[in-house]
């Protein structure tokens, strides 16, 4: 079980292969992990004065680092992936993988 990523075309990651899942196993995956996530760059956030970090409660999460850029993580229900962008790597998908 886990999460998984790889190169597509153009540099960019994404899953070679969809596995669907039932929409609301998706989305019970997906929440949890933007909640932990969540949690854990909140507690970095509350250490240091140049991290900001926004849930916008619907799947989406920016963490602005000053002098450095913006990512963003967010939800994917048609293709059933988490996505993030990075100003430092560039996009990435990652999919479910497992049973």
């Amino acid at each position: 079980k886990g999460v998984a990523s790889a190169r597509g075309e153009g540099g960019e990651r994404s899953m070679s292969t969809k596995q669907d899942m039932e929409a609301h196993v998706y989305h019970s995956l997906a929440n949890t992990l933007i909640d932990l996530m969540t949690e854990e760059l909140e507690r970095t956030e509350d250490e240091r004065e140049d991290f900001e970090v926004e849930n916008s409660g619907d799947g989406v999460v920016t963490v602005k680092v000053t002098g450095k850029g913006t990512w963003v993580v967010n939800k994917q229900a048609p293709s059933q992936q988490i996505w993030l962008s990075s100003p430092i790597s560039g996009p990435t998908h990652f999919a479910y993988k497992g049973g």
